[in-house]
Order: structure tokens, then C-alpha cells, then sequence
């Protein structure tokens, strides 16, 4: 699989936990991630245009996961797992 462009945003209630969605969506525009998880409702910027490899390891988050999510649902909800 090829590089991805990511927005990345940070849980504004929950540090470890992120939601990453394609360059340019706007995140508050998505239902699905607040109604599996309210800390997904008030996001903050982590990173913007982020070139992101899915078989690369990031922090214990599993990057396929996250590709496969992007793709299919146009969104990931990731937590980012201790060392």
C-alpha cells in the first residue's frame, strides 16, 4: 500500500486518543466517530498533511488498521498504546 495523506486530531478529553481522516476533511463534519466514542467530540489539531505509511509502526498504533479505515469509512480512531 502507498503513502497516505492524513490529517491527524487529538481528543481534546483524552490525550492518547486520535482520529486521523484524509488531507482536507473536516472532522467535525463526521457522526460516526463521537457515536462510538465521545472523546471523539471535541478534537484538536495534532498534525495537518502528515504523509502517512501504513506499514510503518507510529507509537503502538496499528497503521494497517488505520489505512484499511481511512479507505473504507473515510476516518480511523486510533489510541495510542503505551511503550
Amino acid at each position: 500500500m502507498t503513502h497516505m495523506t492524513v490529517d491527524l486530531y487529538q481528543s481534546a478529553t483524552n490525550a492518547d486518543k486520535f482520529l486521523a481522516v484524509p488531507a482536507g476533511v473536516d472532522p467535525s463534519e463526521l457522526m460516526g466517530p463521537v457515536v462510538f466514542d465521545k472523546d471523539y467530540a471535541e478534537l484538536v489539531r495534532y498534525r495537518e498533511g502528515f504523509e502517512f505509511d501504513p506499514a510503518e509502526n507510529y507509537a503502538g498504533a496499528n497503521a494497517a488498521k488505520i489505512a484499511a479505515d481511512i479507505l473504507t469509512v473515510k476516518w480511523a480512531m486510533y489510541e495510542r498504546l503505551p511503550p
